[in-house]
């Protein structure tokens, strides 16, 4: 089948590398990709993987853009269309459905849909299309158990959810020791110091604070360890987490490194990944990508995160620093034991279970076969009668 793919953006998020999985190691569909914003990090990427990407740098009223995406669609005339994040599912599936394209298929990852933490256009937008769900998609794939419940609770059409997590290629995010040597070496970190890891960019949702806070209880209690700190504005040039991190004492426990590409290295390197966030979560793919590297994980209870972890890491409290500094020295103290290399093997075989990369692009070929099979079926009833 052609299909169709119409984003948001191809800037660096869960929704965006998804995409570019798909489009990587679905072998059985032609992949074209319409960005309703500009080129972001994943349009170079796409590119040379041989995906035809069109970028139409949309301003949310301009019907001028609006009309030459119906353009686009009818020249490519797709089997199937398929949109990503809100925005995408609103104008593309519009779109798409005037281009005379029956067969469209959301896609909903974007769970913080709270006043006050969500844009108004965008809770806007969620309400219109939890209308549009009766009459657009045939079905709307999540990511997350979370999201689902959340959508459905906003009136979305029930019967069409289907639940695909996200797939990991194992190949690549494997238990690698030389990548750990590395990452030791170039971060000047001692073997015997325990590294705790946090991968996620600088957001209020990510609630670094509060981890800062859990890492200053546990300064207390004179437990060596030293913290990485991973993601966009994550560095020295962030006055505020720099601010928080000399107030709390942190500055020798603390190392701020900013984006990596090397996620693998990352996670080899660290020994606990610490997902911090206070909310907006749906499938957190560094969790799956620390487990993956047989990374043990300690994660709040938002979105799917102790879905993913299951009994192989530590659970806590959304906003609780007592529970989160509980969790951490409770990790500390196990590392270099016996039951620690257990727990560490234990984690990535969950990730390879329950998670793979196959399954996943399994899953969304049997969903959009479906799709287009019903269509072409209902259109040949209607011929024939």
């Amino acid at each position: 089948m052609k299909i169709v793919h119409i984003i948001t953006g191809l800037g660096d998020g869960g929704a965006e590398h998804t995409l570019f999985k798909i489009c990587k190691y679905d072998t059985k569909n032609n992949h074209i990709v319409i960005s309703l914003k500009g080129p972001g990090k994943y349009f170079s990427l796409l590119s040379k993987i041989g995906i035809k990407v069109y970028c139409i740098n949309f301003h949310f009223f301009s019907i001028p853009k609006f009309f030459f995406l119906i353009k686009i669609l009818r020249s490519l005339r797709p089997n199937l269309v398929q949109t990503w994040l809100v925005h995408a599912d609103f104008l593309g599936s519009i779109a798409a459905r005037i281009a005379g394209i029956d067969s469209i298929v959301w896609n909903v990852r974007y769970s913080n849909i709270q006043i006050g933490k969500a844009k108004l256009t965008t809770i806007m937008v969620i309400r219109l299309l939890s209308i549009l769900s009766y009459f657009l998609p045939q079905k709307i794939l999540t990511v997350s158990k979370k999201a689902k419940k959340i959508y459905e609770g906003v009136g979305y059409k029930r019967n069409i959810f289907k639940f695909i997590p996200n797939g990991y290629d194992l190949s690549i995010l494997k238990i690698n020791n030389g990548e750990r040597i590395k990452f030791k070496k170039k971060n000047k970190l001692q073997n015997h110091v325990s590294v705790i890891g946090n991968v996620a960019r600088y957001d209020p949702q990510k609630d670094h604070f509060n981890l800062l806070k859990a890492l200053s209880l546990i300064r207390s209690k004179n437990l060596n360890f030293v913290c990485i700190l991973v993601g966009y504005n994550m560095n020295k040039n962030n006055v505020e987490l720099t601010s928080e991190i000399k107030k709390l004492k942190l500055s020798n426990y603390v190392k701020l490194l900013g984006q990596s590409n090397k996620i693998s290295q990352v996670m080899n390197g660290i020994d606990i990944h610490v997902l911090s966030s206070s909310y907006g979560e749906g499938f957190p793919n560094v969790v799956a990508e620390a487990m993956s590297c047989g990374t043990p994980c300690i994660v709040t209870d938002v979105g799917d995160s102790a879905f993913v972890v299951g009994k192989n890491g530590w659970i806590v409290p959304p906003r609780n620093v007592i529970k989160l500094t509980e969790a951490i020295e409770k990790a500390l103290k196990e590392k270099n034991t016996k039951k620690w290399n257990k727990r560490c093997n234990r984690a990535r075989l969950r990730i390879k279970e329950k998670f793979s990369i196959s399954k996943m692009i399994t899953l969304y070929n049997n969903e959009w076969i479906k799709v287009y099979n019903k269509n072409k079926k209902n259109k040949s009833t209607l011929k024939f009668n």
